[in-house]
């Protein structure tokens, strides 16, 4: 019985000795550095600059070789093959840091009226950033995506595209509305407009433009009721509109990784390369340079005269390519990237008045990007300049004439100019909504039909694999380059 007793009371001393330790447990062990509130100002700032920090491999491997923009040894892209190792990286660098940090914020946000501007900005790059992600896949995880931490959803359903793209309308229409309400309201951690709400609501309402316009081939009708709304909302003006997001040496672009590789200093393509010498474009000059090697091993350029420029061609028996992109202004770390072009937002606004879905001017419009596009050229590094002269001299050779259809075509085909480089992806999405420029699939590929849909990463095979199989469903039942692998808008 003494034994007992004692245990009792051991017992009873050391629950008096737990209660004291835990009674202030959080109080004595909190960590005096720890971070226990999130800026979400610091959280919106950070997807916008993850946006175009990350590595361009995936846009240059795989759009700029579709594009027919340039070429190097390495790039799968060129004959038409899949990569797992450079086709994931495109759905990694947008899931993991830039998505995570919107997903979380936005709810966030949500319950703070004195951020609402903040929050409809938030929603907005949100749009934009999956529309890069379901027209580069298709289906993608939209509704359930990014619920790991909240939610407890580990694999995500995949939303059909065209669901996504409802959602898009209705995300971009409040967003705009909410940026209307409260245009006073700074935006917290904004990059590209020192916070000016009436900016981020041209932005808006740009991306609706463009939302609009994909839906040429699937509604007709819808495609131009919202570029009407998108027009009447709001659009970019000029290029003090565009969101350019300004790199440093602590935060590179993100071409600044691919271009400085040991085989992605890459070559332009015949294609471009002869269209811009037919056409006597001053962009030419600055897109390309000869090289005595790649930049990688100290090369250095030896001739800038675009007379002098051989693109990589198909034909093996045409003469060896020697004249690389210009790692001096579009490769350098502090390179700053155009996410959105104004002269994309004239473009697309030039070919809805030609569809008949706005009223306006087209050539004016025309006109307008093209003048637009070669004056932002003056942003990059080196202050490549393109004289009003040399903008009129181009305009008077290449006037927008002939049918409408000719016409739809040259505007896109300008499209096609305007995004070399940073837009590689966008223009694959405008080329595969449009046809245009009309390209001539590489002879010795594959398929010898450029792909239309890129397949989904591995890893979702193994994370998530029954969404990922009843996606693939969608896409010939295979995820591969395979003619019925198209996006729900390129019917």
């Amino acid at each position: 019985m003494k034994n007992v007793s004692y245990k009792i009371l051991g017992f009873l001393f050391m629950a008096a000795i737990i209660a004291g330790c835990t009674k202030d447990f959080a109080k004595y062990n909190l960590n005096p550095d720890a971070v226990t509130t999130i800026d979400p100002g610091a959280l919106l700032s950070d997807a916008l600059v993850k946006t175009s920090d990350q590595d361009m491999e995936p846009r240059t491997n795989y759009c700029h070789a579709f594009m027919q923009y340039g070429y190097t040894s390495f790039w799968s892209g060129t004959t038409y093959v899949e990569s797992d190792g450079i086709g994931s990286r495109y759905w990694n660098n947008f899931y993991r840091p830039v998505l995570n940090n919107l997903e979380y914020v936005i709810p966030v946000l949500k319950t703070q009226p004195n951020l609402a501007s903040t929050y409809a900005a938030a929603r907005i790059w949100r749009v934009y950033v999956y529309q890069k992600l379901t027209d580069y896949y298709g289906d993608i995880p939209y509704s359930q995506a990014g619920k790991a931490l909240t939610g407890h959803i580990y694999t995500p359903v995949y939303d059909h595209q065209q669901q996504i793209y409802a959602d898009f309308v209705n995300e971009l229409r409040a967003s705009i509305t909410l940026l209307s309400n409260n245009s006073t309201q700074a935006v917290k951690g904004d990059q590209f407009y020192g916070g000016s709400a009436s900016q981020w609501k041209k932005l808006g309402a740009s991306l609706l433009l463009r939302v609009g316009m994909r839906l040429i081939k699937v509604d007709p009708t819808q495609a131009a009721a919202l570029t009407a709304e998108a027009v009447a909302d709001g659009v970019m003006t000029s290029n003090a509109d565009m969101p350019v997001l300004n790199h440093s040496v602590a935060l590179p672009n993100g071409f600044n990784f691919s271009l400085n590789d040991g085989v992605e200093h890459f070559f332009l393509h015949k294609t471009l390369v002869s269209h811009m010498q037919a056409s006597n474009d001053p962009r030419l000059q600055y897109y390309g340079a000869v090289y005595d090697k790649q930049i990688s091993s100290g090369g250095v350029i030896t001739s800038d005269i675009p007379a002098n420029f051989i693109g990589y061609s198909f034909n093996a028996v045409d003469p060896v390519p020697n004249v690389r992109i210009r790692y001096d202004i579009f490769g350098t770390e502090v390179t700053p990237f155009f996410d959105f072009p104004y002269a994309e937002v004239a473009f697309l606004q030039a070919e809805a008045v030609l569809r008949g879905y706005i009223t306006g001017d087209a050539n004016a419009l025309y006109q307008a990007g093209v003048t637009a596009h070669m004056q932002s050229l003056a942003l990059l590094p080196t202050n490549p300049t393109i004289t009003a002269g040399q903008i009129a001299a181009y305009l008077t050779q290449n006037p927008l004439t002939g049918t409408t259809a000719q016409q739809i075509a040259q505007v896109n085909t300008e499209f096609w100019i305007a995004g070399f480089a940073f837009d590689g992806d966008e223009v694959w999405a405008n080329w595969r909504r449009t046809g245009y420029p009309a390209l001539i699939p590489n002879p010795a590929s594959v398929s010898q039909t450029i792909p239309r849909k890129m397949p989904y990463p591995q890893s979702e095979f193994t994370l998530n694999g029954a969404n990922v199989n009843a996606a693939i469903a969608n896409y010939g039942g295979q995820n591969t380059f395979n003619p019925n692998a198209r996006v729900w808008w390129d019917k």
